[in-house]
């Protein structure tokens, strides 16, 4: 049987850490939510983040704007916003006719815990800061939590977006490992060799069930990093039958998307305790 990753467990121990060090700051730290629009799924995803923030101490704020918001008038309010807080997110995606990177990049670098602007992720790919991309930063957890040494391992990443792929590619890049990429643009024989030659599989691509066991090998690690929903119900890219081929799988829902609200959190205070060091 495979190692099923509890990242429940994993975010609860993070949240125990952040409260017990939270608890010694002389103020209580804020952490502000851009939200442009309206998704029930989003909704929820936030009501985790506000959740998690007041269970440690944090302040949490939504900022809620309409859909059709002009993009220089939700920078200018991004610029205010930021003012006032110790941590900027801005809740993703946006609507089409903002452009995301000038929005994104709106939000300073020393508050910026989502790490998606500009300044944040040359410093993130150069090493030169200790905040990791929430979703890279709880990946890289799991290694560490689990003992998982990726030397000598051929790693793939399954999609190149902004939130997984593209991140975990530069953090991979930095420690000098062995891997590769492959997304809708990639041909499918070559897909499936690349699938099957993995000794670790981080996929991001959000498609439904996507890799099944037949085209992975055995003991193969499966980080699932990809949601979609279907049916009122998250699942990942990853088919639920690949644990009969894995050492370890992280489930979808319970594996990767609690622990990146830890990793936003732990981002918010390492930044904090940074700037006031």
């Amino acid at each position: 049987m495979p190692t099923i990753v509890d990242g429940k467990a994993i975010a609860q121990k993070i949240q125990k850490e952040l409260k017990q060090t939270l608890d010694t700051f002389a103020s209580v730290l804020s952490f502000h939510i851009i939200y442009v629009g309206s998704d029930p799924v989003i909704d929820n995803f936030i009501t985790y983040k506000k959740e998690f923030g007041e269970e440690i101490g944090v302040h949490v704020v939504v900022h809620r704007f309409p859909e059709d918001i002009a993009e220089e008038t939700l920078i200018k309010n991004i610029t205010d916003i930021s003012t006032q807080a110790d941590g900027v997110i801005v809740q993703l995606p946006l609507p089409a006719h903002l452009g995301r990177t000038s929005i994104l990049d709106a939000v300073p670098p020393h508050k910026d815990i989502d790490v998606l602007g500009s300044s944040s992720r040359e410093l993130f790919s150069r090493g030169i800061t200790d905040v990791f991309p929430p979703v890279t930063g709880a990946i890289v957890e799991i290694f560490n939590h689990h003992h998982i040494n990726l030397l000598d391992k051929d790693i793939l990443l399954v999609g190149n977006g902004t939130l997984v792929g593209y991140p975990m590619a530069l953090w991979l890049e930095r420690e000098g490992y062995n891997y590769n990429i492959i997304d809708h643009t990639t041909d499918d024989r070559d897909r499936n060799e690349y699938l099957k030659g993995a000794d670790v599989i981080i996929s991001g691509a959000g498609q439904p069930h996507m890799i099944t066991p037949d085209r992975i090998k055995e003991n193969v690690i499966l980080i699932d990093a990809g949601t979609s929903e279907a049916g009122k119900k998250i699942i990942g890219d990853i088919h639920p039958d690949c644990r009969e081929k894995a050492s370890l799988i992280t489930p979808v829902p319970g594996g990767i998307g609690p622990m990146t609200i830890a990793l936003l959190y732990r981002n918010l205070v390492t930044l904090y305790t940074q700037k006031h060091d």
